[in-house]
């Protein structure tokens, strides 16, 4: 019948709606919801992750770790810490760690929208990725999320401009974007860009990742690419976290 043949149109035509959207968001981006600066936890909950980057910089290889959380101190106000180190290879001369502590606050929060404030402590090279400053500094961000539903999916976004300052005269300005989907199956389809531009040079950033939801934790892999073209890095992610 006509209305028997409608069926199998109207489902083929969500199936292509859905992984449209997955494939912009994980693809056609030039640039992770819960750890993004336009949102803040709720009271009590935690949000933890640590990762691994097996990075290639052309002559030079590293291993790049970190541990990072935040946790929902009230409604409106969550405190996050970053842990991370860097390890070459074949030289120790640009082995680096740094640490990182903020306090951000929710300034509006709507059904779909959410904008935030962060003020935070800051000291390391390696904090600050390939052109990461070496002394202590402070930093401040602005960041705006945006969360919506897409038939079974859920879609999310984020903004977030930052500046850092640090005591030997080191200051970068920073721009970070984030994008994704998350499927009923449980997986998260995301795509993240950063824009550096300071002191020590500049950088942008792609990296795209496909994670899975395993109950509270979630288990994701990533790649990581150099665009700016003033130097070559890229980087193979692995990323375990944990939410309660």
């Amino acid at each position: 019948s006509l209305a028997s043949g409608a069926s199998p149109s109207r489902s083929q035509s969500s199936r292509i709606r859905r992984l449209s959207v997955r494939l912009l968001a994980g693809w056609l981006l030039v640039v992770q919801p819960a750890v993004a600066a336009g949102w803040v936890q709720d009271a009590g909950n935690l949000f933890a992750r640590t990762s691994l980057a097996l990075e290639d910089h052309g002559p030079f290889s590293a291993n790049r770790s970190d541990l990072y959380a935040e946790y929902g101190l009230t409604d409106d106000w969550t405190l996050a810490g970053k842990f991370e180190t860097v390890d070459f290879e074949t030289s120790n001369a640009f082995d680096a760690d740094g640490y990182r502590l903020q306090l951000r606050r929710a300034l509006w929060r709507g059904d779909f929208w959410s904008t935030t404030a962060a003020v935070g402590f800051v000291e390391g090279a390696a904090i600050g990725g390939r052109l990461g400053c070496e002394s202590r500094g402070g930093e401040v961000e602005l960041g705006v999320g945006h969360s919506g539903q897409l038939g079974e999916d859920t879609y999310f976004a984020g903004l977030t401009l930052g500046h850092r300052s640090h005591e030997s005269d080191c200051q970068t300005n920073r721009l970070e974007f984030v994008m994704g989907v998350s499927d009923a199956d449980g997986f998260n389809y995301t795509t993240q860009y950063w824009s550096e531009r300071g002191d020590n040079g500049n950088s942008d950033k792609v990296e795209i990742m496909i994670s899975r939801n395993l109950g509270a934790f979630e288990a994701g892999f990533a790649t990581r690419y150099e665009i700016g073209g003033e130097f070559e890095e890229q980087a193979y992610v692995f990323s375990l976290a944990f939410r309660h």
